[in-house]
This record gives C-alpha cells, structure tokens and sequence, in this order.
C-alpha cells in the first residue's frame, strides 16, 4: 500500500509541475478568396482539439492576418466557415519543439448551394442508432497515443474483452470484423482489433451477424453473434501506416523454467489504396504481452508461453464486377503449464474431493489460408466462392498426481489416489468451400439463391497412456491397483456437403414471402485401435478389445421452411415455420451392431424490429436451431485419458433441439450524449445432450451423455452510458446483469436439477481531465450460485470481484509514464479459501524523431512478482478450482519505429 501511494504522490507532483512548464505557441493566417485572393473579413474560424472534437478558441478574420496564441501543443482542427463558401478544415499539429508559431493560409471556394446557416459542433454525440445498428463515434471516446482499436472497443459501453482478447458485446461473442464495409479480415477478429491503430476509426459500427443468404437476399437471420465494422476516418482511407519494434529483458520465468531472458520482435504494416494489403509477424517467450505496445490483456489464462505468428492480408477491389480477398498466415506456441486443482463433486449421498497437480507440455503450430472471390456476373446476377484451408501440427505431453478424498456424512477418508503420464502427437487439416449464386429480377424483393458447400475434417493422433491408480476403502485399506499402460492411433475423418435453394417472391411493396429447401448430410469416420504392454515381449503389442474400435456415423437432415416478410413504416417484421427430418445411422463396425434413428421435427420463427422514434430500436428475435451429437459423444470407447473420469460414448442420443428468444432495447439520446442498452436471452432445450455420472467401486467415476428435457435458461444485460460532467472530458458506463436457469444431469441414476443464478455489476469510467493526461478504470462485481436438488447442504455461491486501473500522463519532452493495475478477489467456497491475485504493469517512454516516429520504452510486467492466476468456476454437480502459472516479473527495454503515410490528410496540413 505503501509502494502505491508513494507512486501516485510523485504522478501528482509530477502532472502539477509539467502543466506549469509547458510551452505555448501560437497560429496565424489569413482567410482569402481561393481564386480572387481577395481576404474575407468576418470568416468564422474555430480552432478544435483533436481527436475529441472540443472547441478550444473562436474569433473571427479580420481584413489582415487572424492570430491565436498562448497554446500548448498538441493535435488540433482549424475550421473555416464563411456565407456562401464552402466550409473548409486544416489539420495542425503543434509541436513542443517548435520555436515559432504555424502559419497557415485558408483558401476558400465558393459553394454551389448558399449557406444559410453554419454550425461547427463543439462536441461529437458519442454514438448513434441506424436501423439496428449502433455506431460509435469514435472521436467521442479519446484513446491515448498509438492506442490500438482493442483499446478503443474497452472504453464503448457494452462490450467486454477477456484475457485472451475475444470480444462480446452485450455477452454476444464478436465473430466478425468488418473494415469500411468491406471483407479483410477473414480469419480471427484479434487480428484486426489487437494491431489496427485506434486513431484512423471514425466510427465503430456493431450488429448482428449474418448469413450470406441474409446478406444477398435481405431476408432476416440471426446467427446469434455480433460483428463490428471499423469505419474509416476520411483522410485515412489511402495511404500506408505500420510500426516495426523489437525488445529484450530480463525475467519471465517462474523459477523452474529456466527462462532466464525475455524478448519480443515483430512489425506490422498496411496499405490502403486500389489494392488492401495488411502484413503482420511477432516472436516473443512473454505471453504477447508486448507486441510493440503494452498489452492490457495480461499473460492470459495461464502457462508460460513462446508465441509467433505471421499473417498476410490482400483485397482487391480494382475490378468493378470482381473483389478478390486472401488471407494466409500461421500461429505456433510451445507452452509450459503447471496447474493446481482442487474439484468437489457432489453425489446423492456423499461428495468427492479431488486434489490434481499437472505439469504439461505443449507444442501447436497451425496454418491457415482463407479466401473470399464475389463476381458480379451482371447487375443481377452474383457468384462468390468462400475456401479455407487449415492443416495443424501438435503434440504434448502431461503429469498428473491425483488424490481423491470422499466424504459421507461425518466420515472422511482417501478413496483412490494415482499418477499419469501421457503424450499425444497429432496431425489435422480441414477443407471448407462453399459456393453462393444470387439472381434478382427487375421486381424488387424477387431472388433466387442457391448454395453449395462441402467440408473435409482429417486428424491422425496416435498417443500413449500410463496410468496407476490404487483404490481404498474407508478404512484406508487397499481394494486394488489398477495399471493402464498402452499406445493407440486413433484416425478420425468428417466429410460433409449441403445444398439449399432459396426463393423470395414480393406480393405488395415491403411485402416478400420467403421458400427455401435445405439438405445437409454429414458422415463421420472414427477408428481407434489400441495395445497394452506385453513385459513378455517388452512391445506394446496386446489388442485391447476394450479400448479399439471402429464408427460410422450418418447423419442426414433435410429443412423446408417458408417465411413472411414485411416493412411498414417504423415496423419490420418476419414470421415463418420450418420443418426438419433427421435420420441418424450409428455403424459400429467392430461387432457389427447399428442404430437408426428417426426425428421430425418443426419450430417457428418469428422477429420484430420498431424504431418508435430517432435514436430508439426494440428488437425482439425468436429462432430455433437443432445440435447433432459429436462422434465422440456417440462412439462406445472408454476415453481413459483421465483414469478418474472415464468417459463413454453413447450411440443412443437424439439430435438437441434448442429454442432461443433475444429481446433488445437501444436509446441514444444526441443532446444529452446518454444511452441505455437493454438485452434479455432466453432458451429452452428439448433433448438436452447432458452428462449422465456414475461412480464406480473405488470413486472412479464414468460419465456418459445422454438426453433430458426440462432444461432453459434467462440472462439479461442493462447498460447505462453518460457524460462525465463536460463530455469532452470523459464518459462512463454502469452495466447490470443477470442470469437465472435449470440445468438437469444425471448423478448415479438420480435426476439432479442444477439452479443456477447470479448478478453481477461493471462500471467502466474513462476519463481525460488534461490533454495529456487519461485515466481508464473498470470494476466488476459478480455473484454466482448453485442449487442442487439431490445434496441441497451442497450448494455452492462463489463472489468474484476485478478492478483495473490504467493511467498514462506525458511529461515535458515528449516523455511518458503509464500504469496498469489489476486485482482479481475470489471469495471462498466451502473449504476452499478466497484468493487475491494482483497484477501490476508499468512502462516509461521517450517519443522522438519528426512526428515522434520512435520510441525508446522501459516497460515492468508482473511488478509483484505474481507466480499463478486463480480462476472459480461450477459446473452441473462440482465446484472447481484452479491455480495455473504465469510469467512472474519481466523488465523489458524496446524500441519501436512506426511509420504513416496519408496524402488526403496531408493536402489539407501544411506541416
């Protein structure tokens, strides 16, 4: 406590003596006719500060020159309005360098159309509603100095990042990362949020994902995830930008590792232009915790690890009638994990303690090409191709030191305990493309559309397993020991085609009627052969028929569905059937048995979108979407990877049936710069694909999945965004959620209804005082609970409470200290005790070179020397808890060099 408020007395000290020593300087010019030359008197000039958009000075032109003084230095806009012209904007940027003031001359041309009026906006709406969309102004929400989009996105209302810096927007996960309405970014959205810089967005655009099919025929279908659409700045959509950096340090193990350096390399670059071109690469052994920037994610979930990654983006868009997208790139880790767990299972009668120490080794190094061609054959007709091509290496190896305490009543005793030590190598690749054709007549609303996909999933693993396990009785007699020691190959092959064509016909304007039929038919290959140690022989040369077998799986299921489509007004809505036949074949080759099945099934669907007034959208969606069972969830094989938890196919499940309900309510208010978001999601389940748990003699417990009814859910989001005093100076946000639910499982025959519930609670403040000053705070509060119906003394309530702190001030001579800081509390569960675990970053850094091109950084991660991250979690009928290592405290010494080019923005500077 000591050592943070020493560190926030000299951050006060410091910001207070620099604004006393900072450097004014000045701007001065002339307002002139652009063909006359002839000086306009009375010109309105405003003088705003980039990139918020604050007015900082106003007056108007005089017959000679106009001057503004006494500023300090920064990125600014001069604005120039005058009757009759049209309105005209320089981009300055004053530099603490500078001995003399800028001196600017404004030309203005005559406008076609007579201004009546001229209004410059001394601050910029925060967000705004278009039809289902929300669109955030991105000068609304300042970012510091080369801030990345992901910085951008932490600071909008409503939308999350974990970690790993997957992003939800109001818990819907984002799939999908648009730029200027365009496809570039084909693969993982990270790629784009984490190293596109947040200061060439105007706008972040984000709504519902959606099907090709709804893209191409208009007709509404809700994938249940978001995409983001980062819109371009003006003067930002040519030109190239990118930043080369490379760092080394000390630390980064955790003792044991004998990692005794840390080092981080890598570049990106982008051009936009006629042809798209983004290129990026990185190597470092610290977790992407600096990829050129500090990154606020943290270490991640866990393990210490060596990541690179190298990627390459192309779009062509030279051709009017073809645009050309690829993708290609690849992503290697080698990861050391040691994990601590310690899980109680709940049984009818008594309960499991299990305490699990792991040590793993990991290797994966994946490849990936995806590419995206749409032809306009003629200005109805449209063909695009989508291919993906993704083959992957990766091998590991783990030690488990297990020991499983069960618990009847007052008695306690050591049921079984062990070790394993496995290793598995695998071998993978996956081949999707799917074709689309769109025709459209002269009739608006009448299209025909067609698809065709076929995908290929191919893994060879062959692996080993070494497990000793000894049983006891309470009363800690030996009942038996139980070695497992064999190799096996397992080749598992998944092919899959699917065919659908649909038609939509208009019987009135805004009025269309939606045909479609669907055929998907998927078979899925899974052959296991296996063989125990012979002491004889000293080979792994003994069949184990338990173990080996050989799966088909078919699974065919044909769709017909209509649908009514309608726009009246303010109104859009949409209702519609489908009908679904499935037919199930379960082929085990190795004893010559089958299982058919047979399901029809039909749902509605159902959605309705109001826009009451401007600003305002209710939507309200109702779909259903049915889950076939895994191969591995149907296959009759023992999995004895974990000797304590067998698990077991079943070739007896049905196909789930989920239904969904999401209900939406937006406002942005324009003059009061508030919002308020509103989601609820609910669904119910028929057929649930559930775990069915038994336990054994000894505690060994074997799970197997099967299908129950009764299963549903309900969770909702309310999100509160407002100004904090002056806008220009910051916003924050308050989001409340809930959830509330019925899992059902099975637990040794007895149906155990799991009721789930929670709460929880984020405030979000971004705040940004001084122009070089900007503080970001997050807290969360998060209550989670379980109701067991057959062991209700069980019932589990977990608390889980995050704050961060980030801060940033820049210091005479372009010098900067920043700050990061977070603290995870999770309260205590049972005899599990609450934890704390703290994680502090810090970085000092001089900007140098024209435009402050490079940077020289001195970054701390892990100032405390954290050793382990600390995660809770419940499940249907466990609580679980977990301890997994992390790179412990690394200083690092980089230098980055970044580089831009934008010739729209440079017409208009004079710099």
């Amino acid at each position: 406590m000591q050592i943070k408020n020493a560190c926030l007395i000299i951050l006060v000290f410091v910001y207070s003596g620099s604004l006393a020593q900072a450097p004014t300087l000045s701007i001065r010019g002339i307002v002139q006719d652009s063909l006359s030359k002839q000086p306009l008197e009375d010109a309105t000039l405003s003088l705003l500060r980039s990139p918020d958009g604050a007015v900082v000075r106003r007056l108007r032109s005089g017959k000679k020159e106009f001057f503004l003084g006494n500023l300090p230095a920064g990125n600014y806009a001069l604005v120039t309005s005058y009757l009759g012209y049209a309105t005209d904007t320089i981009a300055i940027t004053l530099r603490q360098t500078d001995t003399t003031g800028k001196r600017v001359r404004v030309l203005l041309q005559h406008s076609a159309k007579a201004m009546m009026e001229v209004v410059v906006h001394a601050a910029i709406p925060p967000a705004i509603v278009k039809n289902d969309t929300i669109a955030f102004n991105a000068a609304a929400y300042p970012t510091r100095p080369n801030a990345t989009v992901e910085d951008l996105l932490r600071k909008l209302p409503g939308i999350d990042i974990d970690k790993n810096g997957n992003v939800t927007m109001q818990g819907q996960k984002v799939d999908k990362i648009y730029l200027d309405g365009k496809e570039f970014f084909l693969n993982d959205p990270r790629t784009a949020t984490q190293n596109l810089p947040a200061d060439i967005v105007d706008q972040i655009e984000a709504f519902d994902s959606e099907t090709d099919r709804s893209r191409l025929t208009g007709i509404k279908e809700t994938t249940g995830t978001k995409s983001i659409n980062i819109r371009l700045r003006k003067d930002r959509r040519k030109g190239y930008f990118g930043k080369i950096y490379a760092g080394t340090g000390s630390g980064g193990g955790d003792g044991n590792s004998g990692v005794t350096s840390s080092y981080s390399a890598g570049g990106t670059a982008t051009n936009l232009g006629k042809n798209w071109i983004f290129g990026t690469g990185n190597l470092n052994n610290m977790n992407n915790q600096f990829t050129g920037a500090d990154n606020k994610n943290g270490p991640g979930s866990g393990g210490l690890q060596t990541l690179n990654n190298a990627q390459l983006n192309f779009r062509n868009d030279k051709n009017s009638k073809l645009t050309f997208t690829l993708n290609a790139g690849t992503n290697g880790n080698h990861t050391s994990l040691d994990q601590s767990t310690q899980r109680k299972t709940l049984l009818t009668d008594s309960s499991l303690y299990e305490n699990r120490y792991s040590s793993q080794l990991s290797r994966n190094q994946s490849y990936h090409i995806n590419a995206f061609a749409e032809y306009n054959i003629d200005s109805f007709s449209l063909l695009n191709l989508r291919s993906t091509w993704a083959p992957q290496t990766a091998q590991g190896s783990n030690l488990d030191t297990v020991s499983i305490a069960t618990e009847k009543g007052s008695a306690s005793w050591l049921s079984n305990q062990g070790h394993t030590s496995n290793s598995n190598h695998s071998n993978s690749y996956a081949l999707n493309n799917t074709l689309n054709f769109r025709r459209r007549w002269r009739l608006p609303g009448r299209t025909l559309f067609v698809t065709l996909s076929q995908s290929y999933n191919h893994q060879d693993q062959p692996s080993s397993i070494y497990n000793l396990v000894d049983n006891f009785d309470s009363t800690r007699t030996l009942l038996g020991r139980t070695l497992t020691n064999q190799m096996n190959a397992q080749l598992s092959k998944d092919n899959a085609y699917n065919a659908a064509v649909s038609y939509t016909e208009p019987i009135k304007p805004g009025h269309i009627v939606d045909l479609t039929y669907g055929l998907n038919r998927t078979i899925s290959h899974s052959d296991k052969q296996s063989f125990d140690y012979d002491s004889a022989t000293g080979k792994y040369d003994l069949p184990d028929t338990l173990t080996t077998n050989h799966f088909i799986n078919y699974n065919t299921i044909q769709r017909v569905s209509a649908g009514y489509n309608a726009t009246e007004g303010k109104y859009r809505y949409q209702l519609g059937v489908t009908l679904q036949l499935s037919d199930l074949d379960d082929r085990n080759l190795t004893n010559a048995t089958s299982i058919t099945q047979h399901q029809l099934n039909w749902y509605p669907r159902a959605s309705l979108f109001y826009t009451p007034s401007k600003g305002t959208s209710i939507k309200l969606v109702y779909t259903a979407n049915t889950t076939s069972p895994t191969i591995q969830q149907l296959q009759p094989l023992p999995d004895l990877t974990n000797p304590f938890l067998v698990k077991v196919g079943n070739p007896d499940l049905l196909q789930q049936l989920t239904h969904s309900l999401n209900a939406t309510y937006t406002n942005f208010n324009s003059h009061t710069f508030r919002n308020l978001q509103f989601s609820l999601q609910g669904d119910l389940s028929q057929h649930e694909i559930t775990p069915a748990t038994t336990v054994l003699s000894g505690g060994i417990q074997q799970q197997q999945y099967v299908n129950v009814d009764g299963v549903w859910h309900l969770s909702s989001n309310l999100t509160y965004g407002f100004p904090l005093g002056d806008q220009r100076k910051g916003n924050s946000s308050i989001t409340l959620r809930g959830h509330y639910g019925h899992d059902i499982s099975i637990v040794n025959d007895s149906r155990n209804l799991t009721t789930g519930l929670g709460w929880g609670s984020t405030l979000k403040l971004n705040y940004h005082p001084a122009e070089k000053l900007f503080v970001e705070g997050i807290g969360s509060v998060d209550y989670a609970g379980a109701l067991y119906s057959i062991y209700p003394t069980q019932n589990t309530r977990t608390w889980v409470q995050n704050y961060t702190v980030d801060a940033s001030y820049e210091l005479p001579w372009a010098i900067t200290v920043a700050s990061n800081y977070n603290l995870q509390i999770t309260g205590s569960q049972g005899t599990l005790p609450s934890k704390q675990v703290a994680l502090w970053n810090a970085s000092l850094y001089k900007d140098f070179l024209r435009d402050r091109r490079a940077q020289v950084r001195i970054s701390a991660f892990g100032i405390l020397n954290t050793a382990n991250n600390f995660s809770q979690s419940v499940g249907l009928n466990y609580v679980q808890t977990q301890q997994t290592n992390i790179p412990g405290r690394i200083l690092l010494l980089s230098f980055i060099y970044r580089f831009h080019h934008f010739p729209l923005a440079q017409k208009r500077n004079p710099n």
